[in-house]
């Protein structure tokens, strides 16, 4: 008797195939309909192990998919079809009868695989955030489709890979609140309209790599906890990752961003690569924290440029780059290197409030070609106006940049920028202290299992990150007191 089921839905599967085939729509979307029902069926059937389920139910999967992934030639004209009457100009002037029948066509044929969508998407969620679905154990491979009709996968679960690679979304896509428990792989796409990412998880493997945005995208409020790779990617619209944490090595490089580029608030526990980008518009690094190395080098800042406020554990390398605007790298402490070498500041520099914990250096080894250059004014390391100073903890530093074309870095007799100290012993002592208990916060979070433990941990690290920058606020700002002197109010600083 089992095997009479098997054997009907078989059956039933080679007709709804070929009824995918036929040039009638509402024949497609009958197949369309008789496939999801088969795959409900065959995960329903009591007499299969598990593993028997998903195998049988992997095959239409996989035929759904196909269907997705299959060109349809009308999609090539989708801006004038997508019209609502005919344009004066384009493929279709002067030819009426015809726009509208293509157009009809083309949007039966947006509704079938809409269809489809649809039904993978009800079925990758469940009631309860963030828990798989009916379908969430299958693998979906849409590579290589052209989404000639908007895409809603919010909230969806994927326990297995899911490949989106290669693909053209025409209209605006939503990916976000998903779980991928599985590799993601969305490289090599092109988006069109809005894409949304937003507050997503990456348990494995996340492929963003050359890809390009036509409009605004958003990656905002996300996890990856493996690797996650943006490299040589175009931003045409404003596009924000803020208040991200990367628990793996992330990279960005050779990326470029023509509006907005917003990262603020984020977490890289790992390596993090911003190199070898270019910025025409505004950039906020500020209020990260950096627990392996930071790399901006080889860059181009043509707006306003905001890394201030912010945590380096490991190294930091901003060599080889150029800022035409503002650029603000104050309020933040640099645990291990600086590097500050080969670059050109066009505008305003202000490392103010910061505390430089190891050496910092402009120059490297007396050879003028790695010398920055201040082309406006001399960067800010003492603020007079907010009474901020910088820290130094290393004898180590090298302030030398170019005089002939550019303003110096004027120094005390400690070999110090104007206005600065080194660290105390008491001072390094203290900061020590605040890194080892956040090192051991984090590490006590990355091995929680229980959701309570884990929303515990976090509200204990961020308040432990809140403390250690009012701590370096505290440390940095010059005490002052004022005394009159005939009738005038003299301030004093300490």
């Amino acid at each position: 008797m089992p095997e009479k089921h098997n054997v009907e839905r078989r059956e039933r599967y080679t007709k709804a195939m070929e009824q995918l085939g036929s040039k009638e729509a509402p024949v497609r979307i009958g197949g369309v309909y008789t496939l999801v029902g088969l795959v409900d069926e065959w995960l329903l059937d009591e007499n299969l192990d598990y593993t028997e389920k998903v195998r049988e139910g992997q095959v239409i999967i996989n035929s759904l998919c196909a269907y997705i992934r299959s060109s349809f030639a009308l999609a090539f004209h989708y801006d004038e079809l997508a019209q609502e009457s005919l344009t004066a100009e384009g493929l279709y002037k002067n030819r009426e009868q015809e726009f509208y029948i293509d157009k009809a066509a083309l949007e039966s044929e947006a509704d079938i695989r809409l269809s489809i969508i649809k039904e993978i998407h009800d079925r990758l969620q469940s009631p309860e955030i963030n828990t798989p679905g009916a379908w969430s154990d299958f693998e979906y491979d849409f590579s290589g489709s052209t989404f000639f009709y908007p895409i809603d996968f919010t909230r969806s679960y994927y326990a297995k890979p899911v490949n989106f690679s290669g693909s053209a979304y025409q209209d605006e896509v939503r990916f976000g609140g998903s779980t991928y428990q599985g590799g993601a792989d969305f490289s090599g796409s092109i988006y069109w309209r809005g894409a949304d990412f937003l507050s997503s998880t990456y348990q494995s493997q996340a492929n963003f790599t050359g890809s390009t945005y036509q409009d605004k995208a958003v990656f905002s409020s996300s996890t990856y906890q493996d690797g996650a790779n943006f490299s040589g990617s175009t931003y045409q619209g404003e596009v924000f990752f803020r208040g991200s944490v990367y628990r793996g090595w992330v990279v960005f490089n050779g990326s470029t961003y023509r509006e907005e580029a917003d990262f603020c608030g984020s977490t890289y526990r790992r390596g993090a690569d911003f190199s070898n980008s270019t910025y025409w518009g505004k950039i906020v690094f500020g209020g990260s924290v950096y627990q392996g190395w930071a790399v901006f080098r080889d860059s181009a800042y043509r707006g306003e440029a905001a890394f201030n406020d912010s945590v380096y554990w490991g190294g930091a390398d901003f060599s080889g780059s150029t800022y035409r605007g503002r650029t603000g790298f104050g309020n933040s402490i640099y645990q291990e290197g600086a590097n500050l070498s080969r670059s050109i500041y066009w505008g305003e520099a202000n490392f103010s409030g910061s505390i430089f914990c190891s050496e910092i250096y402009f120059g490297q080894d007396g050879d003028n070609s790695s010398f920055s250059r201040f082309t406006d004014c001399t960067p800010q390391f003492y603020d007079e106006t907010n009474h901020k100073y910088t820290l130094f903890g290393s004898l180590d530093n090298n302030f030398t940049v170019e005089n002939g074309r550019g303003y110096p870095i004027y120094r005390n007799l400690e070999g110090l920028p104007l206005g600065c100290k080194f660290l105390t012993s008491e001072w390094r002592e203290s900061l020590e202290d605040k890194f080892q208990e956040i090192e051991e916060t984090n590490n006590k979070l990355l091995e929680a299992k229980y959701p309570k433990e884990k929303a515990k941990l976090s509200k204990k690290l961020r308040a432990l990150n809140e403390e250690l920058h009012e701590w370096r606020d505290a440390i940095t700002t010059v005490i002052v007191e004022s005394c009159i002197i005939s009738d005038q109010i003299i301030p004093r600083e300490f």
